[in-house]
């Protein structure tokens, strides 16, 4: 037996509630089959007449409402399509093309520069950059971003000047390696320059000294100023000099040992070299034999005497305090402590 609708005062279970317009249709519904009703089996004054109901699902209903597709807009757009000239097609086709590359291109870009951000900036909060700020670099080796308010040089290199190269001939390879005899022998005129320039400065050290015996008052510093820079430069002078002997004595000893040394190889002996401590000895040989060929045994006397107060000097700044005693009751001048 079929199913008798449901009347519409009655309301359903609330996990099956239907919409208005759900229930619009409904009714619609019931009306038609009414109709059907009446038509197939008589009036509605014959109450004992058979009557049919129809239940319907709500899926159905949900198709139902639906509306009744239309032509599409595809087919509409093909028909357009068909209708267009060749070259306007063609066209159309390559500014597609190259739109969708530039999209593939900038598409792949954001999304590189997004994950390097998400990488690098982690989980750092965007900061807002105000307007006087100069943003910082993501990573150390990104260019700087250079400040727009410094102005820019307007000079610049269009002709490239040569710097002429300074070059020593002394310091060339192409000279070979230093002899110190070749350097003496071209260099030898430096000695008697500083020997003419002592002579010439102690004329002049005399005759200031005269004149300041006779200079007046108000000359007389001056005069003073004069001489104490002319002493300061005899002896300047002297020590070139006392070097320049000194120099010549050593390498001079120094010569005339390596001519023996070769003599005697000439006639069977081994190599040799000479010691430190021997070349110390000979050196020191060279220098008295060259005082005392130009100012005699009393000029080697007062140089061993000078060498020895300095030597004995430099013991007693080094020696130690007494135990027990102070360095005024021991003597006026005080020394080091060592130790």
């Amino acid at each position: 037996m079929p199913r008798r609708p449901r009347p519409l005062s009655r309301k359903g279970p609330q996990s099956a509630e239907i919409s208005q317009e759900q229930e619009r249709h409904l009714q619609t519904s019931e009306a038609e089959i009414d109709e059907g009703d009446v038509s197939e089996y008589g009036s509605d004054n014959d109450a004992d007449a058979p009557r049919i109901a129809q239940w319907i699902d709500e899926e159905d209903l949900d198709e139902l409402e639906q509306p009744i597709a239309g032509p599409s807009k595809l087919d509409s757009l093909r028909d357009n399509l068909s209708g267009l000239p060749m070259g306007a097609l063609r066209h159309a086709q390559k500014y597609l093309d190259v739109s969708s590359e530039s999209g593939d291109t900038d598409s792949s870009a954001a999304s590189e520069d997004n994950e390097s951000d998400r990488e690098q900036g982690g989980s750092e909060p965007i900061q807002k950059r105000f307007k006087g700020e100069v943003s910082k670099r993501v990573n150390k080796h990104a260019p700087v971003e250079m400040s727009s308010k410094k102005p820019v040089t307007r000079r610049r290199s269009v002709v490239d000047v040569k710097v002429p190269e300074v070059r020593d001939p002394r310091f060339l390879s192409m000279t070979g390696p230093l002899s110190a005899e070749k350097f003496q022998e071209n260099y030898s005129f430096l000695a008697k320059n500083h020997e003419t320039e002592l002579v010439t400065l102690r004329e002049n050290l005399q005759r200031a000294r005269r004149l300041l015996s006779s200079s007046p008052r108000h000359l007389r510093a001056d005069r003073e100023a004069e001489i104490e820079r002319l002493e300061l430069a005899v002896k300047r002078a002297e020590s070139a000099v006392n070097r320049d002997r000194q120099q010549h004595a050593e390498q001079r000893a120094l010569n005339q040992a390596k001519k023996e040394e070769r003599e005697k190889r000439k006639e069977g002996k081994g190599n040799w070299w000479m010691k430190d401590s021997a070349k110390k000895q000979l050196l020191a040989k060279a220098r008295y034999e060259a005082l005392a060929s130009d100012g005699g045994q009393r000029a080697v006397k007062k140089a061993i005497e000078k060498k020895r107060k300095k030597i004995s000097q430099k013991e007693k700044r080094s020696r130690p305090f007494p135990k027990g005693a102070t360095p005024e009751a021991s003597r006026v001048n005080k020394r080091r402590k060592v130790g």
